[in-house]
């Protein structure tokens, strides 16, 4: 069996870095705020949450609790990954715009908390920019790059 061209590989490794980021936000941080999802089933699941500002720690606690699992970009991110690596997997483009909105999108968010793994998201962006091939065709005409071997 041939190896997939470089461009799928870059699609693919984009494909599964958004699963992997989505999977920490679905899975791993809900394990961490543990105690604070049990309070809210115990408390009664509707309503448990709150969009109002906090006005103790606990109330703080468990907005944030939301916010770092369910509430995130985890699940979406987990969706878009899978996207990828099937489209990959079965020959199909990737298309470059979703990554310059990756880009777009992740750039600011992890110049503003740059401690954060936030600086994941524009490198999946650059990745699925790297993985089209409609870009080195593009590219190839123009001259920018030479013409990716088949």
């Amino acid at each position: 069996m041939r190896p997939p061209p470089t461009r799928a590989r870059f699609s693919r490794a984009a494909g599964w870095t958004a699963i992997a980021l989505g999977a920490v936000h679905t899975v791993v941080a809900p394990y961490e705020n543990r105690e604070q999802w049990k309070r809210a089933i115990d408390d009664g699941w509707w309503r448990s949450f709150s969009l109002t500002r906090a006005k103790s720690v606990p109330e703080l606690r468990r907005s944030e609790a939301f916010w770092v699992s369910a509430g995130s970009f985890g699940v979406p991110m987990l969706a878009l990954g899978s996207y990828i690596v099937w489209s990959s997997r079965n020959g199909q483009r990737v298309p470059r715009w979703l990554g310059w909105t990756l880009v777009a999108w992740g750039v600011p968010t992890a110049t503003a908390l740059p401690g954060s793994p936030a600086w994941v998201i524009p490198a999946i962006g650059g990745l699925v920019v790297l993985g089209d091939p409609a870009h080195a065709a593009a590219a190839s005409r123009t001259g920018d790059a030479p013409e990716t071997p088949r």
